[in-house]
């Protein structure tokens, strides 16, 4: 009998070495990210509201922002605000709150990132309740984030390429597991193409995988929200090519030039860009999208007719 439940322990400590293995596995960083498509969440804090309560109640209403992207934060970046309801019945603000505190990204010391409570007081309904009245409270994200790409790419000249003295291939698919980092907006595709006797052609896809609205990066929380603006600066990217650093693009709102705005359509966009090839080698495509991203959440909360009389 003793030796069973020593088999026995022997058997559960080998289970969990090995579940612990496979979780450290799933965890782990193929790339340079950890790559994703999320960016900060926003949610409100557990019972606060409480989804129930009474007309003389006076209720905490705090949101929850966490940074699961891999982008850093300072802090007052991310803001938030509540709607949904009419604010002057519930004695809350409109007005839009930042963090107190920076959202690191998702990283080798923190792969959890950053999180934040923004606190928008108590909340008190201060009209007539007969029986009950049921609402939904919603809470929406607004922050500057950045998308990073470094993809392994092909610099080749016609003539090495035909006459097998390139050194790689620009066939296919560049981008690989870890080449993007997590974020909603994404490089989805690279591909490139010769063109003529040494132009290199990079045909970039972009795309809005999140669930919210992306819009310029110079757009502030407010603007989002006010129409001409709106509307003038939803859907933009910028994208800004870094490295090589010869690599053009073509905006078509401007000359070729390594960074710009492009304008997604059903949520995507592809940008050709250019390079010139005297040699062949492998580099790095190194890609920048800044942008402005926005998000909602909500809750359902009923207001019950007060039992005080």
């Amino acid at each position: 009998m003793k030796r069973y439940h020593t088999l026995m322990i022997l058997v559960v400590a080998s289970l969990l070495l090995v579940s612990g293995c496979n979780k450290d596995k799933d965890n782990a960083r193929v790339g340079t990210f950890f790559g994703g498509t999320e960016g900060v969440s926003i949610e409100f804090e557990k019972v606060a509201p409480p989804t129930q309560f009474e007309q003389d109640d006076s209720v905490s209403v705090k949101t929850v922002l966490k940074n699961k992207g891999e982008f850093d934060l300072q802090t007052g970046k991310a803001k938030a605000r509540i709607f949904g309801v009419n604010l002057n019945n519930f004695g809350l603000t409109s007005e839009y709150k930042g963090t107190d505190g920076s959202l690191r990204a998702r990283g080798e010391f923190s792969e959890q990132g950053g999180e934040q409570v923004i606190d928008f007081g108590n909340a008190r309904y201060n009209q007539v309740v007969v029986n009950s009245q049921d609402f939904t409270m919603r809470a929406r994200v607004c922050y500057p984030y950045q998308t990073k790409g470094l993809i392994n790419v092909c610099i080749t000249p016609l003539v090495a390429k035909e006459s097998d003295e390139s050194v790689c291939s620009i066939e296919g698919e560049k981008i690989k597991e870890g080449d993007v980092s997590s974020a909603p907006v994404q490089i989805t595709a690279v591909t490139e193409e010769i063109r003529g006797s040494n132009q290199i052609r990079f045909n970039l896809e972009i795309q809005n995988l999140g669930k919210g609205a992306v819009f310029s990066p110079d757009t502030t929380c407010e603007g989002t929200e006010e129409g001409s603006t709106r509307v003038s600066n939803a859907n933009k990217v910028e994208v800004d090519i870094l490295n090589p650093s010869e690599v053009q693009c073509d905006f078509r709102t401007s000359d070729l030039t390594s960074t710009g705005i492009v304008e997604l359509t059903a949520g995507k966009a592809v940008l050709s860009c250019f390079t010139t090839a005297r040699d062949s080698y492998e580099d790095k495509l190194n890609i920048r999208l800044n942008y402005v991203y926005v998000d909602e959440t909500s809750v359902p909360i009923t207001i019950f007719e007060s039992t005080k009389k």
